[in-house]
């Protein structure tokens, strides 16, 4: 087999691309969260607080973003609302007395109340797309 320019520039993509997804992916994954679960500190008393709300906010926005550039797809906006729709749905579950949590287990309703936002929204983001792109299409 020769090693063509195609070849080496192929594996260098690939690389680039893991790489990519691994730094920025991950990384936006985990600065979201880390905002996230900062904003739902701000609910409880000032001594416990361990990040501004005024440096977690813009935190989660670019962690948002990181997300969307580590996996391909900048300038898709509304891909966006997939990576949200997991603290959206969590913030008022987290705002519930402890005890109250217990049906929350590692199984079952946690799971699927961690993995249903993300699904939904990504079926309506997906729809959203292949409807657009039928439209420019036509025009």
């Amino acid at each position: 087999m020769t090693d063509t320019p195609q070849i080496r520039e192929s594996v260098t993509w690939k690389i680039w691309i893991a790489i990519r997804f691994i730094v920025f992916g991950v990384g936006g994954f985990i600065a979201l969260w880390i905002s996230w679960l900062s904003i739902i500190s701000t609910f409880d008393p000032p001594g416990q607080r361990w990040l501004s709300p005024f440096v977690a906010v813009p935190l989660g926005l670019v962690g948002a973003l990181m997300m969307l550039y580590g996996g391909g797809q900048s300038g898709r906006w509304a891909y966006l609302w997939v990576f949200v729709s997991v603290p959206i749905v969590f913030s008022p579950v987290f705002l519930l007395p402890y005890p109250a949590l217990d049906f929350l287990a590692p199984k079952g309703p946690g799971i699927v109340l961690f993995v249903l936002p993300m699904v939904v929204s990504y079926l309506l983001v997906r729809r959203y797309y292949r409807l657009r792109d039928k439209q420019n299409l036509r025009q």
